[in-house]
């Protein structure tokens, strides 16, 4: 029986000649990642957009619509803390009357890795006339909530995607 393995020596001869006779492909150049938005404002005001419309969508689940879905802008701790709450709510029989106003967004923070961004912001919302309410449609609003609820908000993903991973309770004197 012949054997067709070819001794190294060989083997490297063909590699080299391929490579000297110029069929070896050149390497392709690594891209310059561009960067997420053209500028700090751009992120914000991108992240206030994403918010509003969170916001409204939110405010249309409340009103018994199923479009736009709130959950599609969510993703990670937010997303979880989104379920975990209607979970809640459903547990207990609770409702709300009405969703909040978003009453203000300001920037707090931009980053990027890659082309993707990391966005902050702080966000004010009235919720002055959002009740909430028991099975027997009584009102059990705690008496202490104020007419304004502050959420640190940061929002992940390229561009085109933002998406909110992250709400937590801000300082109420910043709205």
């Amino acid at each position: 029986m012949m054997s067709t393995r070819y001794p190294a020596a060989t083997l490297a001869l063909a590699v080299a000649a391929a490579a000297l006779s110029g069929c070896a492909p050149a390497p392709e150049p690594t891209p310059t990642p561009t960067p997420a938005f053209a500028s700090e404002e751009e992120a914000f005001a991108a992240a206030e957009e994403v918010y509003r419309e969170y916001n409204e969508a939110g405010n249309a689940r409340i009103a018994g619509e199923s479009d736009p879905d709130p959950q599609d802008f969510l993703i990670g701790e937010a997303l979880e803390a989104d379920i975990d709450g209607i979970r809640f709510f459903d547990e207990r029989n609770l409702r709300l009357t009405r969703g909040g106003t978003v009453a203000s967004v300001e920037g707090i923070d931009y980053s990027t890795i890659g082309a993707d961004a990391r966005v902050s912001v702080l966000v004010c919302l009235d919720v002055s006339e959002v009740r909430l309410l028991d099975s027997n449609d009584t009102d059990v609003t705690p008496p202490d909530r104020g007419d304004v609820v502050s959420q640190i908000v940061e929002l992940t993903g390229p561009p085109s995607n933002l998406r909110i991973s992250l709400e937590s309770e801000g300082e109420v004197d910043r709205c």
